[in-house]
């Protein structure tokens, strides 16, 4: 078990879930397992130093997950010699658990809404769907929804089933960001 001082125990009936509440992860909110929690820098941060200085990532080795080179996609935390490239590999391709699909659908709905529920213009949806959804690994074709939050993801204009069209909306991966809403 993880020994993440950040990590809710939910208790429902005989099911025991835990519950990232570290706002500075990208799992904040959200069911986690303890792969997720391992693999995690924030729990590194918590049980050494305070704050690690971000450092010059072409001084580490290469991270497709890089988000702009100083943030991490997985985690979105600041990059650290202490942190970068110790998380699991399986984390960077983590695919989101029927609970975790439910929280992040609806957090997505309750952003939205409590922002004046604004959307995207089909053209800016189209666009985001074609240079970063649809060529993604972690894109369910079938589906037509994203592994990694589990949210539903297309072309279409209805926000409620596609994640795309809510402006506030951001992919988990760091690929598109939420508009200035």
């Amino acid at each position: 078990m993880s020994d993440c001082r950040k990590r809710q125990v939910e208790k429902s009936g005989s099911e025991v879930i835990h519950r990232c509440i570290n706002k500075a992860a990208a799992a904040y909110r959200g069911v986690v397992e303890d792969s997720i929690c391992d693999a995690c820098p924030v729990k590194v941060m918590m049980l050494g130093a305070k704050s690690l200085p971000i450092v010059d990532p072409e001084a580490l080795p290469p991270c497709e997950y890089r988000l702009g080179g100083s943030r991490c996609m997985v985690t979105g935390l600041g990059i650290t010699k202490a942190i970068c490239n110790g998380c699991v590999a399986e984390t960077k391709t983590h695919t989101a658990s029927l609970p975790n699909k439910l929280v992040n659908f609806a957090s997505a709905i309750r952003r939205w809404v409590a922002s004046g529920s604004p959307v995207r213009s089909d053209e800016r949806v189209a666009e985001i769907f074609r240079d970063h959804c649809s060529g993604c690994k972690m894109y369910d074709e079938e589906k037509k929804a994203c592994k990694s939050c589990g949210c539903a993801v297309s072309d279409s204009s209805i926000p409620l089933t596609n994640k795309l069209k809510m402006a506030t909306e951001a992919c988990p991966l760091g690929q598109f960001e939420a508009e200035n809403v």
